[in-house]
């Protein structure tokens, strides 16, 4: 009997998965039996994904849907889980990992219990997960006159509570994990940690979630953003960088990763942004993508004068090809479409290539870097480090290094996220003795990632790349800068190290070619500061630390941020609450939230709360 029904959206070609395995194609009359019941197999399949409200079509397994309830069936979508009003569910709600359909189950990592019940006057709302964590704990008087509307949001990663409210004109209140919003006949809590501002100490109002949202890759918005910025002229008043003049001589080509799916970023952008595109707090002419487009212009390579030449290369086909658009194969990331790229000679393939994450921020000064690769004897490839402590260095890739006799740092091999940082591993962990050697050879191997300027310090790698001429015709007449060699950090980078510490990698005079590594740094030498954007916890509490910086050196040379645009730094700083710990994005979201108070009577509100548009 069958038992799947495959639902693809591509072209109509709904399929059928017998018991057997074999899968064939699905006519609109075909009748099949389902639980004893004859039916249309596409009537049974459009029912199911009616009743699911899914839009994207999946393979539903009909073996799972069938032990959920149909409140619980409702919620789940291609992208999320979604409880539209959390205080009017009308049953509890209970999906372990393990009863999640087919397809679904990375939505619900940590599981959802929705909790119903009386507590006095109030009806309370208790969210967990299946580790007995608390994610959210909600009291709303009953029979409330007027009352904001509460919705669950939850995916892999952070959760998310949304409070809306016509007071709010079009925003909404978003709470993370360290959050808390009471007013008059109602309080809402999510547990967790916040600093109200940056070295303020943390305050605790208890767990850390998680939620991850997906989200398809939107190439026409992350085309607008750019659009956006070299349009406003922003390239013309960036400060210009130490070695500009020698990028400007050697006329390298930018390159700009942009095409990831945003995935743990989906509850700041929703559906109309992907993360390059996602609005920061600051006006349209800079968005996240334009901290990269700044590294570019204070380079000296995009300089507002209507030469600057932007080109795309498209994956999803989602804009017209023509024009600077082009179109190529889809890569399970950027660095297949990159190879292509160079392989049909749209990147120049003559020209060094600098390659610069499209979602960070941070005031380092390219120029040096690249100065770097021109000066170092024989560079091949130079990888900025940005020192970071023991804890923080497992969630990195690390530069393991050696010094040559003139003192020069070269990369001898990329450790991805070790596990021993400064803890050696402990004999009494392990079962096997050849275990607990094999650990003690990779904290040694991490060891060599040391900073040897601060031994507290580890050389995180921060997906920086600056690759010489040389160096691409020697990686792609060895098929090594191949769109099948698509990962940049996990396949190629590490190959071409080893290749250079295997005296492989050799350029058209006979010299072996090395790898570097070089400190980031900002202009004047001054240590840069760099920031992945992540998650919606990190970009908030990284629009609360410039906005504490702003408040003590202003935007003057003294602020660590000195270098990024100063509109950007003030913005920030005034759409910031260091007190409250809340962020906004506009002063009309900071408008909104006062309307909001003044009619529930709002006399508490902090922690990782976000006031932007829905």
């Amino acid at each position: 009997m069958i038992n799947k029904i495959n639902l693809s959206p591509v072209g109509g070609k709904n399929q059928i998965k017998q018991a057997n395995g074999v899968t064939s194609p699905l006519k609109q009359n075909d009748v099949i039996e389902f639980q004893g019941v004859k039916t249309s197999a596409t009537s049974l399949a459009s029912a199911y994904q009616a009743l699911n409200g899914i839009k994207t079509a999946k393979t539903i397994n009909f073996a799972g849907l069938k032990d959920l309830s149909e409140l619980e069936k409702s919620i789940i979508t291609p992208k999320e889980i979604r409880v539209p009003d959390l205080f009017n569910i009308p049953e509890n709600i209970d999906l372990p990992l393990k009863k999640m359909p087919e397809g679904f189950e990375k939505f619900n990592a940590a599981g959802l219990n929705v909790i119903k019940e009386q507590e006095g006057t109030k009806d309370k709302i208790t969210v967990t997960n299946d580790r007995g964590y608390v994610i959210f704990v909600g009291k709303m008087e009953q029979g409330l006159g007027k009352k904001p509307l509460v919705t669950y949001k939850q995916g892999k990663f952070m959760p998310e509570i949304t409070i809306k409210d016509p007071s709010l004109d079009g925003k909404a209140i978003k709470m993370f994990a360290g959050s808390e919003l009471i007013g008059d006949g109602f309080e809402f809590k999510m547990p967790g940690h916040y600093e109200p501002a940056p070295n303020k100490g943390m305050k605790e109002i208890s767990f850390t979630g998680r939620t991850v949202i997906t989200t398809l890759n939107k190439e026409p918005r992350t085309i607008n953003a750019v659009d956006s910025y070299i349009d406003s002229g922003l390239q013309k008043e960036t400060i210009k960088g130490d070695y500009a003049d020698v990028v400007e001589a050697n006329d390298p080509t930018v390159i700009i990763p942009a095409g990831g799916f945003g995935e743990r970023f989906f509850n700041i952008t929703r559906e109309n942004e992907n993360k390059p595109s996602g609005k920061l707090p600051t006006d349209d002419r800079f968005r996240i993508i334009g901290t990269t487009l700044n590294l570019a212009a204070s380079a000296g390579i995009l300089k507002g004068d209507g030469t600057d030449d932007v080109k795309y290369l498209s994956q999803n086909h989602e804009i017209p090809e023509g024009d600077g658009i082009y179109y190529v194969s889809k890569y399970k990331t950027d660095g297949g479409a990159i190879s292509e790229g160079l392989k049909r000679d749209i990147i120049r393939n003559d020209k060094d290539s600098i390659i610069l994450n499209a979602d960070i921020f941070t005031n380092a000064d390219i120029s040096r870097v690249y100065n770097a690769l021109k000066t170092l004897p024989n560079a091949a490839l130079v990888i900025p480090y940005y020192p970071v402590n023991p804890q923080r260095a497992k969630s990195f890739g690390l530069l393991g290094i050696e010094q040559d006799k003139n003192g020069n740092l070269q990369i001898k091999e990329f450790l991805e996220k070790p596990k021993y940082t400064s803890d050696a591993p402990m004999p009494n962990d392990f079962v096997s003795p050849g275990d607990y050697d094999k650990a003690m050879k990779e904290y040694a191997k991490v060891q060599t990632a040391l900073d040897p300027n601060d031994e507290n310090k580890f050389l995180a790698n921060p997906g920086l790349y600056f690759l010489s001429k040389e160096a691409q015709k020697v990686l792609m007449a060895q098929g090594i800068l191949t769109p099948n060699e698509t990962g940049l950090g996990g396949n190629v980078m590490p190959k071409i190290v080893a290749l250079a510490n295997e005296g492989k990698l050799i350029d058209e005079n006979g010299n072996e070619m090395k790898v570097y590594t070089v400190p980031l740094e900002a202009k004047g030498g001054k240590p840069a500061v760099w920031d992945d954007i992540g998650t919606a916890e990190a970009y908030l509490k990284l629009i609360k630390d410039v906005a504490y910086e702003v408040s003590l050196h202003g935007t003057t040379p003294n602020n660590k941020y000195y270098g990024v645009p100063e509109f950007v730094l003030q913005d920030f700083a005034n759409n910031s609450d260091l007190e409250s710990g809340i962020v906004f994005d506009s002063q009309q979201a900071q408008y909104a939230l006062n309307e909001f108070a003044l009619k529930y009577g709002v006399n508490s509100i902090r922690g990782n709360i976000f006031v932007a548009g829905k």
